[in-house]
């Protein structure tokens, strides 16, 4: 009755030399699951993040997460006897904004709005829509307004202050993701799930946990409780990610410091 969102379980690599040889060389991958009816579930083996034009140790063929999703349903003792549909997909995740304030207005993924740490991006796109169209429509019937006016005002809705800061912390997650190994992938998600109220790892996956014209303190608490929560081996490559990658980038977004970072 419950959806499965992210088993990094490993159990079922146990004795297959070659998936085994995957896990060791860094490239964790993980379980959705979730029933239709008492027949028909959906299952999808796939990879958090992962840069294609890297070295293979930091992707993987759809063969193997075949193999993987395979040898997983196996392990759980489900019994397959008809596959109704299959699907392959990458979803293209971080990557440079667009030119703000250009003429042609964008939205959804060709705006960038796909979460670089998740995937995910359609509770954004269907919450920002309305805020879009007003842009837009404010922008044309103002003062001087016109296409340009409209245009910029709808790219101020779409990639606002608030929402640029989040984007920083969750390009840093990205890069923290892609050079995790198992282990601290498991011992960084027992950490993010741990909040009792379930309330920060939901708008970060949402993609809201700012609002205009608050200061991000909420980002901050959150970074923090990640950090302390986590085992002592995840704090040491937190650290060195941070000082070595988009950490300091980070520092300077959130409490707007002057310093020149980038």
């Amino acid at each position: 009755d419950e959806m499965l969102l992210m088993d990094f379980s490993t159990d079922h690599l146990v004795g297959d030399d070659a998936l085994q040889g995957g896990l060791a060389g860094h490239v964790p991958t993980f379980l959705y699951a979730f029933a239709y009816d008492e027949k028909r579930v959906f299952l999808q083996e796939t990879l958090l993040v992962a840069r294609k034009y890297r070295a293979t140790a930091q992707s993987l063929e759809m063969e193997e997460m075949v193999r993987r999703l395979e040898r997983r349903v196996a392990h759980m003792g489900l019994e397959v006897l008809r596959r109704s549909e299959e699907e392959y997909s990458v979803i293209p995740m971080g990557g440079p904004l667009p030119v703000l304030g250009q003429p042609t207005v964008a939205y959804g993924a060709a705006a960038v709005m796909v979460h670089p740490a998740s995937g995910y991006m359609i509770n954004r796109a269907i919450l920002q829509a309305p805020e879009v169209a007003a842009a837009l429509a404010a922008g044309l019937r103002g003062p001087g307004g016109g296409r340009q006016q409209a245009a910029e005002a709808a790219w101020e809705a779409v990639w606002p202050k608030h929402r640029l800061i989040e984007r920083d912390l969750y390009c840093f997650g990205m890069e923290v993701l892609l050079d995790l190994d198992v282990g601290l992938l498991q011992s960084f998600f027992r950490a993010f799930f741990a909040d009792p109220k379930e309330t920060m790892w939901r708008k970060f996956l949402a993609w809201d946990m700012t609002r205009p014209g608050e200061k991000p303190w909420g980002m901050s608490v959150f970074m923090i409780l990640q950090f302390l929560r986590g085992t002592w081996p995840l704090k040491a490559r937190l650290i060195r990610e941070a000082m070595f990658k988009d950490g300091l980038h980070l520092l300077k977004s959130i409490f707007e410091l002057p310093f020149p970072f980038d």
